[in-house]
């Protein structure tokens, strides 16, 4: 504890009193993770086409996920925009983008599509609807 009859520096005073406020260590470690935590950007889903193309759609706008039996999956965007991926062995991919766990979904290319092993997942066409946004 400090002695209330010594004196302090000019200096020593100025600093102290500059200092801010002192909080609880629970409010000192929580500012101290805030800035410390990495920005996470918003997630997007990669469509990759046989033909070389990208496009991106943000996950934030993704509203509905479509499944049908025969391995058709539609994507359902907020402005309209519809992904339709049609293959086999699909369904995993209807999971992972669910989840928001999908960095990608990608065309076959022509070998991929003559190998026909059971279980192999194969997204063999996917379309593009535009939506009203566009």
């Amino acid at each position: 504890m400090a002695n209330p009859h010594v004196k302090r520096s000019p200096i020593l005073e100025e600093i102290l009193n500059k200092a801010g406020p002192r909080h609880e260590p629970e409010v000192e470690e929580a500012h101290s993770l805030k800035e410390a935590r990495l920005s996470i950007s918003t997630p997007m889903l990669d469509v990759f086409f046989r033909n070389g193309k990208i496009r991106s759609f943000s996950y934030a706008y993704l509203a509905e996920v479509e499944f049908e039996p025969g391995d058709t999956m539609t994507l359902k965007f907020t402005n309209g925009t519809a992904i339709i991926a049609e293959g086999r062995g699909i369904s995993y991919h209807r999971q992972q983008i669910r989840l928001h766990r999908a960095a990608e979904i990608r065309e076959c290319t022509e070998s991929e599509l003559t190998l026909q092993a059971e279980g192999v997942s194969q997204i063999e066409k996917i379309h593009i609807i535009e939506g009203e946004n566009q």
